[in-house]
């Protein structure tokens, strides 16, 4: 299927490695030029000669901390524009913050987390929506986190911040899709990503287990069985950044191999 967006210009935060650098790709094929930030230099810049590398493709790295809301305009807006010119897809990726329940935070987690996961999203809708308007065209794709389906006991700041950005999404969605602009949440489950094979590699040193037995373990209380492979995730948000999309906005979907218990 065409997705009818090639030649399209996206931002994509987090998008070195996981499920940033997963919706990276799968935009890239469908022909998107992208737009990829995240910290770490080295490995910012290998994603990006791999994805030139398979994608015929402009590809612009970008080193930034997204959780500094004081360079998002001068190390970000400002190099994309001047590259790119516009801004038709956002999607909007960061790390979860500290984990811990509402009687382990202190005052100091709930200002950073609110700089690292919601402050940051807030200061990039500011600046790249106006020129999504003045394009008449525009995708906008939250990902977020189970959290804010079904609220964990011990991901507090996530429950809090992550569903903020829901809120918010849900609360501008009607406003936006009246200048061809749709706003999506995508909630992803249990996945194969850099970090969770790091994790399992840590424990196989500590423990002296194969990895391949903890992901067994790891994966026997998963419906699906298995973890998911993050281009599945890519696919989703090629497709919610689509024209075959645009009557889809205000909405939050799950990506969970059957995780979320809930009916809504």
């Amino acid at each position: 299927m065409d997705y009818q967006i090639k030649n399209r210009f996206a931002l994509i935060g987090g998008a070195s490695k996981g499920l940033g650098k997963a919706c990276a790709l799968s935009l890239a094929r469908e022909g998107v030029n992208v737009a990829i930030c995240a910290r770490n230099k080295e490995t910012l810049y290998k994603t990006a000669d791999e994805i030139k590398s398979k994608c015929d493709v402009m590809v612009l790295p970008i080193i930034a901390d997204l959780s500094d809301v004081n360079n998002i305009k001068k190390n970000v807006i400002k190099v994309v524009q001047s590259e790119f010119e516009t801004v038709d897809i956002l999607v909007v990726n960061s790390g979860g913050p500290k984990p811990g329940t509402f009687f382990d935070l202190s005052e100091d987690d709930w200002n950073s987390s609110y700089d690292s996961v919601l402050n940051y999203v807030i200061k990039l809708y500011e600046y790249i929506i106006p020129i999504m308007k003045q394009s008449k065209w525009g995708r906008i794709i939250n990902i977020t986190s189970l959290s804010v389906k079904e609220p964990a006991e011990s991901l507090v700041l996530s429950n809090v911040f992550r569903s903020a950005i829901v809120s918010l999404s849900k609360t501008i969605s009607r406003e936006l899709i009246k200048h061809n602009i749709t706003i999506n949440n995508v909630c992803p489950g249990a996945f194969k990503t850099d970090r969770a094979i790091e994790l399992m590699n840590k424990r196989s040193k500590k423990t002296g287990e194969t990895v391949e037995d903890i992901e067994l373990q790891a994966v026997k209380s998963l419906p699906l069985g298995r973890y998911q492979d993050p281009s599945e995730l890519g696919a989703l948000v090629a497709f919610l950044s689509s024209q075959q999309a645009r009557g889809i906005t205000g909405t939050t979907v799950q990506i969970d191999g059957g995780i979320y218990k809930g009916i809504f």
